[in-house]
């Protein structure tokens, strides 16, 4: 995978560069994360889909901050986000639940499920799951990125997800992270 050497400054930001793909995960060089989603990217960008399952069967959804650009005010996986360039996945699962939820997972806890292709997004998602107990989880929340989280029993999150109080997925990648997630709790 491509490293970036420099990151590129929007104003006084510093911006995100992504390692992009073909829609068959064929890397094709790094781009920066604006790049990745103008409106026609010709190229595809990884995110992790990170769902955390309790020890009770509850699934824990986050409801974004009202202040984010892209839908904000509304509830979405457990812990997702870019996969930056040169980072491996499963590292970027590990840094964005310590970023958003302020809890430290390990490699070995986590199980990959599948790659789910986003052409509404341009993404190619790498769907992980995770087990955690409720009452060992002290959630130390990023506030520029999340203002709630919430534990669901599963009827109720399927509820949520379907929703449009949820981040719009298609209906088909929703479908799969209804199907897995109650197949693992």
């Amino acid at each position: 995978y491509g490293k970036c050497s420099a990151p590129v400054i929007k104003g006084e930001i510093m911006e995100e560069m992504l390692d992009t793909f073909d829609i068959n995960g064929n890397f094709l060089a790094v781009r920066t994360k604006s790049y990745c989603h103008s409106q026609k990217p010709e190229c595809f960008h990884k995110t992790v889909w990170l769902w955390i399952v309790d020890t009770n069967g509850r699934v824990l959804v986050q409801l974004r901050s009202k202040n984010k650009s892209f839908m904000p005010d509304l509830w979405d996986i457990s812990s997702a986000g870019h996969v930056i360039a040169g980072e491996s996945a499963i590292d970027a699962c590990i840094r964005e639940a310590k970023e958003e939820l302020g809890i430290s997972l390990l490699k070995a806890d986590i199980e990959f499920c599948e790659q789910i292709v986003s052409t509404q997004f341009n993404e190619l998602g790498q769907f992980y799951i995770t087990r955690l107990d409720p009452d060992s989880c002290n959630f130390t929340l990023q506030r520029e990125e999340v203002q709630d989280v919430r534990w669901l029993e599963y009827t109720d999150f399927v509820s949520l997800l379907y929703s449009d109080k949820f981040v719009p997925h298609h209906t088909e990648c929703k479908d799969i992270f209804a199907r897995t997630i109650k197949q693992f709790i």
